[in-house]
């Protein structure tokens, strides 16, 4: 029966489409993001759901699927390169710092921005090759200042 299920949701191996992938990537950098000051809140858990229904035009079941997905091979993964490597390899610089959009969003969430968010944040945005300037200015546009 898992297997039935598993097929049902692309989950079986090269089943995965590139877009999958990318919105897999992106959930696991958010979740890690989220994670990084050992609490992922509600508010951070809700607004990561709504990250990835908006960018990727996906159902809120959809997105609850990608996200326990993410969340375990976030889990095991040994470094964040295997996430950001997708993202920077497929996106354009555009697009990547609307994913560093996204993990601001994530971050900014709980009213309350942990150093080892701002760190993990800072070090995802250096891995997909947004500057450092462009990294504070969409942190500043996300916070509406």
């Amino acid at each position: 029966m898992f297997a039935r299920v598993s097929e049902f949701l692309g989950l079986k191996a090269g089943k995965s489409t590139p877009e999958d992938e990318l919105a897999l990537a992106t959930a696991a950098l958010l979740v890690q993001v989220s994670k990084a000051d050992g609490d992922f809140s509600a508010a951070e858990r809700a607004t990561l759901l709504k990250a990835l229904t908006d960018r990727f035009g996906i159902d809120a079941w959809s997105a609850g699927e990608i996200l326990t997905r993410a969340e375990a091979r976030e889990a095991e993964a040994t470094s964040l390169y295997e996430f950001t490597r997708t993202l920077a390899r497929e996106l354009d610089q555009d697009e990547r710092q609307e994913i560093v959009r996204l993990l601001w969003q994530v971050a900014l969430a709980d009213d309350s921005l942990d150093n080892f968010e701002a760190n993990a944040l800072a070090k995802i945005a250096g891995l997909l090759g947004v500057t450092p300037e462009d990294r504070v200015r969409i942190k500043h546009e996300v916070m509406g200042k």
